[in-house]
């Protein structure tokens, strides 16, 4: 299993989502075979192709066009400190990541239950789905994928005020999250995910999951101080034991066995209970 930083990062290093294949391929890196496939070609042809030895103001190198379907690389330095490169038709064009369909590969690693297809809002976000994790059920995912950190940080603000519910917020990298943004969604009790800490490739060469919530590992509470911990979550977030159990999944008679120790730590009930209690209470809509 490896990480996947030069793709995600890549993703988010492209504005808009469109570049010729040099490009993509510079990004992106050795990851970049992995998105081959989702590169679907537009009608324009690239402005700029990438620099060795990226300088000054003359870079990166100009794409031109002979009118005769061939195109070439040429260095834009009075000096032409740049090798001329030739490009065939299809190296010139600009492609655009069909990133609904690269994400569709992976909707189960991301706990996300989808359609076959996804809904771009006006600001370029995208609706994945609701949420499958245990911790976020039902909630409204939504994936960012912005070069630019103000348009990024203008989607999220929208999200944040527009979302009648909490939500997943998922996005390449964590790059564009400051403390602020991090506030925000905390104050609405929503999560964020960062693609680079959550898919990554296995040694057979396909897309799987780095970390999941759900498969945290918890160190079991001491029985001698679950009741003092539950006791202390009731008043820090003013609820209840039912809510407590209601949110864990389990029965109240479980919740109370798990309280006395005569429930099995590493039953999934137990499990529950654990993360529960080390995470706010779930939202609940009043009638």
């Amino acid at each position: 299993m490896r990480k996947l930083s030069r793709l995600w990062l890549g993703i988010e290093s492209v504005p808009g989502l469109v570049a010729i294949p040099a490009y993509w391929d510079h990004f992106c890196g050795p990851d970049f075979a992995l998105i081959r496939r989702h590169l679907l070609p537009t009608d324009d042809i690239g402005a700029a192709y990438p620099c060795p030895r990226p300088r000054d103001y003359d870079c990166p190198r100009r794409v031109i066009d002979y009118c005769d379907g061939m195109f070439a690389a040429i260095c834009r330095h009075p000096h032409k400190l740049c090798d001329t490169v030739p490009l065939a038709p299809g190296d010139a064009l600009a492609y655009s990541l069909d990133l609904p369909g690269l994400l569709l590969r992976m909707a189960d690693l991301l706990g996300v239950r989808s359609g076959s297809t996804y809904t771009t809002r006006p600001d370029g976000v995208l609706e994945l789905g609701l949420s499958t994790n245990r911790a976020t059920r039902n909630q409204p995912v939504f994936l960012l994928a912005f070069a630019h950190h103000a348009a990024f940080e203008s989607a999220l603000r929208n999200l944040v005020f527009s979302c009648p519910t909490p939500f997943v917020a998922i996005a390449p990298t964590g790059n564009h999250l400051n403390v602020e943004l991090r506030e925000n969604l905390a104050r609405r009790q929503s999560e964020f995910v960062a693609l680079e800490d959550r898919v990554g490739l296995s040694d057979d060469g396909r897309f799987a999951v780095l970390e999941s919530a759900d498969d945290r590992e918890f160190e079991p509470t001491p029985v001698e101080q679950r009741h003092a911990v539950v006791e202390k979550y009731k008043t820090d977030f003013s609820c209840t034991d039912q809510i407590i159990f209601e949110d864990s999944g389990v029965h109240k008679t479980d919740f109370y066995k798990w309280i006395k120790g005569k429930l099995a730590d590493k039953s999934s009930k137990s499990k529950r209970i654990e993360e529960t209690l080390r995470s706010r209470p779930k939202a609940r809509i009043r009638g």
